[in-house]
């Protein structure tokens, strides 16, 4: 009799990894949104003036085609007073939007006293925009997969009987596994 192979690439196999990855990339957001958190609870805070917004435009890699359009971010230069009366001058962790800072806008400064080279702008889209987009594509991802593979669950269990209806009728049409041979006797 034939034997049925096992199923290497059933759909809950394969929904179970998109649902895997789909997990990894919300945890990496859920880090970067607790890794800014962290920062903003444990950071001094002050105000600050803009005094210059730094454009950095994106590199081409060697393969790339010249009329690829480049990605130009800027990022806003702060000014501040540190908590030990030090004048300091830092380029925002964050980039932003061409539009939204100006030289000599006053800003709420977050900046990390060991390290005051280490800065965050207030401002919630800078901060919360890009971690948030990762966390919710991933928590969207897993919800829709985990849909999927529950209702996946009724196919599968269809597909599996309908192949095994196939192999057994295969089998049964099979002349080299007839009754009447005499050889298997």
């Amino acid at each position: 009799m034939m034997e049925l192979a096992p199923e290497k690439w059933t759909m809950q196999g394969m929904l179970q990894g998109f649902f895997i990855f789909g997990a990894l990339i919300a945890g990496a957001g859920l880090i970067w949104t607790a890794s800014t958190a962290w920062f903003l609870y444990s950071s001094e805070k002050t105000t600050g003036v803009i005094v210059d917004v730094i454009a950095i435009q994106s590199t081409r890699s060697p393969g790339e085609e010249p009329l690829t359009k480049q990605v130009t971010s800027y990022y806003p230069v702060v000014e501040f007073r540190d908590s030990k009366g030090v004048v300091q001058q830092a380029k925002s962790s964050r980039a932003a939007r061409s539009d939204l800072f100006k030289r000599g806008d006053a800003v709420g400064v977050y900046y990390d006293a060991k390290d005051p080279a280490q800065v965050f702008i207030k401002d919630a889209w800078m901060l919360w925009f890009a971690p948030g987009v990762i966390l919710g594509s991933g928590l969207i991802w897993m919800i829709a997969v985990g849909g999927m593979m529950r209702f996946s669950k009724r196919f599968d269990a269809g597909f599996a009987q309908g192949k095994a209806r196939f192999y057994s009728q295969v089998a049964a049409s099979d002349p080299a596994n007839s009754d009447n041979d005499s050889s298997s006797r």
